[in-house]
């Protein structure tokens, strides 16, 4: 059974989510730039309302749109948006960092990692950015330091469906969990039965209108 994991914009989408007998979910606000981390006040009601209706719930942090090279300060921010997020009991957080040559902020991210303190991580879409010859140190990496799944759109090759291919060899091979995005609910049956994968998140995935 395919897991659809629809990205939403604030509080608003969420009980129609639910509604659609979705069992996860990922809340973030200005999806226009790709999405950052919403407010404090809609985390603590998406919280609530995820758990009175057994959606888990993963939270995009995320300091700003644009690339995913952080300075001090924003991994600060981004460190205590988690802190919020753990004080709050959100299941799952979705984040990336990385470096100017587009391989993994380490130091950034053990920051991240030691401030999640057992929630559930989720790597983000800056995992297409990286090189695919860097892809294997990285997943190993992310597999070493507590990460469950990685997001990916497989926008690193001409055929989406050649670069999750790749991507999920590696995966595969550490039991870190790839995600496809960016798909619609119909195309998600034929990329699960050609890649054997069950996970799937995206803005798109589900159509709540």
């Amino acid at each position: 059974m395919n897991i659809l994991e629809p990205v939403i914009e604030n509080y608003t989408y969420l009980p129609r989510a639910a509604q659609a007998d979705v069992k996860r979910v990922e809340i973030a606000d200005n999806l226009a730039v790709g999405g950052t981390t919403t407010s404090r006040g809609v985390m603590s009601e998406a919280i609530r309302y995820a758990r009175e209706n057994q959606i888990h719930l993963d939270l995009l942090i995320r300091p700003r749109g644009g690339n995913f090279i952080y300075n001090d300060t924003e991994i600060k921010i981004m460190e205590a948006d988690i802190f919020q997020a753990q004080e709050l009991g959100v299941d799952g957080i979705v984040l990336s960092a990385l470096t100017q040559n587009n391989t993994l902020d380490t130091e950034g991210l053990e920051t991240l990692i030691a401030a999640a303190n057992g929630m559930e991580l989720t790597f983000g879409t800056g995992f297409d950015i990286i090189r695919p010859q860097d892809r294997g140190e990285a997943v190993d990496w992310l597999a070493d330091h507590q990460f469950d799944r990685i997001l990916s759109s497989g926008s690193a090759a001409e055929n989406a469906l050649t670069d999750w291919q790749a991507s999920a060899r590696l995966t595969d091979s550490v039991n870190i969990t790839l995600v496809p995005t960016g798909l619609t609910e119909p195309e998600v049956n034929d990329v699960a039965q050609k890649l054997n994968l069950n996970q799937f998140n995206g803005v798109e995935l589900i159509d709540f209108n």
